[in-house]
């Protein structure tokens, strides 16, 4: 052990970071120490829910974003207690899409909730910190951050969340340094400098898009706001509606992505007729989603990122109504444009940026002068070429590698990461995104709780062998 208690580490404070100490703390009998560093918002913000914008709202309504698998409706009856104080609305229905920022709040009171109740001599220390190395040179692990700190650990977390996305033109571009290109859609003042009646392009028309539409529309701005997409899909509205049966737990699984896709078309087709919609039909799959990816072998998972994954994603993860009908009206009134094609220059004139795309399935190309473009095309995952230290140095260590497809890191299902073409590194462990590879569906809040609990579990447990 590090020293007279055992120390588990966890590099991250977003939601992951944040569900896995309080499960941690929940679970533990002392003398265990849980170290949870963060390294740039208040922990149980992170990106997705560190924003300060009341119109960034989640996509999941309140009745199914608790922080607890044996207690799934506690993010609702939290936040129904607290209706009308400053930043809540006055009333709370279980179909709410909330704003994030409260979801946010929620996180950091369930760390809080589990610090209170965990056993004497269980302790969380809250560590503002950048990792940049973990060295394992003398049986010991022992984290370095980048302002020269050191911290001993027993089992460490790499809770990282998404990565920043892909350039939307993978070359070295002059404009990449520019102030007229936003490379982060989330860190502060991307939307700043940006003239009322001016332009924009994002790139890309997913839900980071959309988000920064909406603010962009609060803020009063009136120019055309431009998206551009490789097939210009736009993410679906959520419809209100009741469950679907569980058409896919009585039979063999498919074992091929055209199986699945046949075997979808055919039950929304068979629901249409009874006047059923297909987000019920799709919905119901999400108990077996993980276990679906798992039964494909890597070609037919590769076969799913070529042909199948963006719509997919457009019908999988869904808007908010209210956003939905929000884009839709910005869209009518000529203030928000959606294009399909594929971006192939993109520099800088002295009163703008020029972005030049072909559209989809033409040779026509288009010109557009803006006055800032912003990368919404989606967080990558090859955690290989991320120049970040923490992750160059662990590569560097043999201590991580990318799985065949470069979706997540090498790591078995329960998120034991898996050393460069070798077995279990043994004391280090990962959830939610760098999971996509083996799981996939792994990045909601439903999700990672779950995650999260058995991470926790067997962490405790080490604690218990290791005594």
């Amino acid at each position: 052990m590090s020293d007279e208690k055992f120390t588990i580490a966890i590099i991250g404070g977003g939601a992951s970071g944040c569900l896995v100490a309080a499960q941690v703390l929940r679970q533990a009998r002392p003398p265990v120490r849980v170290l949870l560093f963060e390294r740039m918002t208040e922990v149980g913000g992170g990106v997705a829910y560190g924003t300060d914008f009341a119109g960034h709202v989640l996509n999941v309504p309140a009745a199914r974003m608790s922080a607890w698998p044996d207690a799934p409706t506690h993010f609702f009856d939290w936040a129904a207690a607290r209706v009308g104080q400053t930043d809540f609305p006055s009333r709370v229905a279980p179909g709410d899409f909330l704003p994030r920022r409260i979801f946010g709040r929620y996180l950091a009171d369930v760390l809080a909730g589990a610090r209170g109740v965990a056993s004497v001599g269980v302790e969380l220390l809250e560590i503002k910190g950048e990792v940049i190395d973990i060295e394992d040179e003398t049986g010991e692990r022992r984290l370095r951050t980048g302002d020269g700190r050191s911290f001993a650990a027993d089992e460490v977390v790499l809770a990282l969340g998404n990565l920043p996305g892909e350039y939307p033109i993978r070359r070295s571009l002059p404009i990449y340094h520019s102030q007229r290109y936003v490379h982060v859609p989330w860190r502060p003042g991307t939307l700043a400098g940006i003239p009322p009646d001016a332009d924009v392009l994002m790139v890309g028309a997913g839900l980071t898009s959309v988000d920064l539409i909406l603010q962009l529309a609060a803020n009063g701005h009136r120019g055309t706001i431009h998206a551009l997409s490789r097939r210009g899909l736009l993410p679906q509205a959520h419809r209100a509606a009741p469950a679907y049966p569980d058409f896919l737990g009585s039979r063999e699984p498919p074992r091929t992505i055209r199986e699945l896709v046949r075997c979808l078309r055919r039950e929304i087709a068979r629901a249409a007729e009874r006047g059923i919609d297909w987000r019920p039909v799709l919905d119901s799959i999400r108990p077996h989603s993980q276990a679906l990816w798992r039964g494909f072998s890597w070609g037919e998972r590769a076969r799913f990122m070529r042909h199948v994954r963006p719509f997919w994603e457009a019908h999988r993860h869904r808007l908010a109504p209210s956003v939905a009908a929000q884009v839709e009206e910005l869209r009518a009134a000529g203030r928000v444009r959606f294009y399909a094609g594929r971006l192939e220059k993109l520099l800088e004139s002295p009163d703008a940026a020029v972005a030049v795309f072909r559209e989809r399935g033409t040779r026509r190309t288009r010109t557009l002068d803006v006055a800032k473009v912003i990368n919404c095309t989606g967080p990558r995952t090859d955690y290989s070429k991320y120049q970040h230290p923490l992750l160059v140095n662990l590569l560097a260590r043999g201590l991580i590698d990318h799985d065949p497809l470069a979706l997540g890191l090498r790591a078995n299902v329960d998120g034991e990461v898996l050393s460069h073409r070798g077995g279990p590194v043994g004391w280090l462990h990962t959830l939610g995104a760098p999971l996509k590879g083996e799981l996939w569906e792994c990045t909601a809040i439903p999700e990672i709780r779950v995650q999260a609990e058995g991470l926790a579990r067997r962490l405790v447990d080490r604690v218990l062998a290791g005594r």
